[in-house]
This record gives C-alpha cells, sequence and structure tokens, in this order.
C-alpha cells in the first residue's frame, strides 16, 4: 500500500479489472488482454481487447476542521476506464462488442462500492464512487477496412482524509 491514496486507487483499478475481466476471471468471451494506465486514450496502441484507466487531476471538495480538531479534506478524483476491442468485420458486431465491455467495466464498479473503502498511509480513504456516464463509438470502416468498437465509463471517486 502506498502513502498516496491516488496510486493505490490506480493499482486497484489495474488488478481487479483484469482479474475479473481476463484470462480466468468473470467471462468467457472478449477476455482483456492488457489493463494500463494512460494520459490519453489511444486504441491503436493496445493490445485488445483493452481497457485504459485515465486519471490526470484531483478536485479539492472542502477542507477544515469540523469538530474534531482535525483538519479533514474532501477530494474528487475524476477517472475513465477505456476500452477498444479486436477490429471486426462489421459495424453491428463492434459496437455490441464495445457495449458489452462498457457493460462489465460498469458492473466492476457497481459492485465494489467505494473500492471496498481503499485507504493509504496517510490516512485518506475512499467513501464513495459515482458513475457519471458511459458510452461507445465505433473507429473506422472506410473502404474495405474494418470496424473497431470503443467504450468509455466516467466515475468519480470520492475520498475524505
Amino acid at each position: 500500500m502506498s502513502a498516496v491514496l491516488w496510486v493505490n486507487i490506480d493499482n486497484y483499478f489495474k488488478t481487479n479489472i483484469l482479474a475479473d475481466m481476463g484470462s480466468g476471471g468473470l467471462y468467457s468471451t472478449l477476455l482483456v488482454k492488457e489493463v494500463l494506465l494512460s494520459d490519453s486514450f489511444k486504441p491503436e496502441k493496445y493490445n485488445p481487447p483493452a481497457v485504459a484507466i485515465l486519471s490526470n487531476i484531483v478536485r479539492p471538495i472542502s477542507q477544515g476542521p469540523h469538530g474534531d480538531g482535525k483538519v479533514h479534506i474532501y477530494s474528487e478524483y475524476p477517472y475513465w476506464l477505456a476500452c477498444v476491442d479486436n477490429e471486426q468485420m462489421t459495424y453491428a458486431t463492434a459496437k455490441a462488442n464495445a457495449q458489452i465491455l462498457v457493460q462489465r467495466l460498469r458492473n466492476f464498479v457497481l459492485t465494489r462500492f467505494a473500492l471496498g473503502g481503499l485507504t493509504s498511509t496517510f490516512v485518506e480513504t475512499v467513501y464513495e464512487t459515482e458513475i457519471l456516464d458511459w458510452g461507445v463509438e465505433v473507429l473506422g470502416g472506410n473502404v474495405g477496412g474494418n470496424y473497431k468498437g470503443v467504450g468509455a465509463l466516467r466515475l468519480i471517486v470520492r475520498t475524505e482524509t
């Protein structure tokens, strides 16, 4: 465990998404081969099916004493969990596969409320996760080309120090 909760959140997502969605996980199709941390979503650089974890900022929500003589800081960590599938022959298959992968990411977050109370040695603790929205897009399909389904789920991880 790191003293920095942000590092712990990244590692939690990376380890547990691969455990759930990869080989030996909960599913028998569309098995994720790679989960990686990234500053931006670059589907052409991943080994699909893949998930990219994107989080580049933290927002302090409120801070100050709360009657116990200690300063409390509430923060929000915005995250994108983005996915990409292998190239497909049809638009419909590419879109359906992206929808399936995004739904699996949504299920992952929904079954891990507050990421199990993840904490850091600095005593910052996750107390809530909120899914904001999710969507898919199909790339490619130029003359004679294949299609690639991509998707993303946007969420907030809320913490207290």
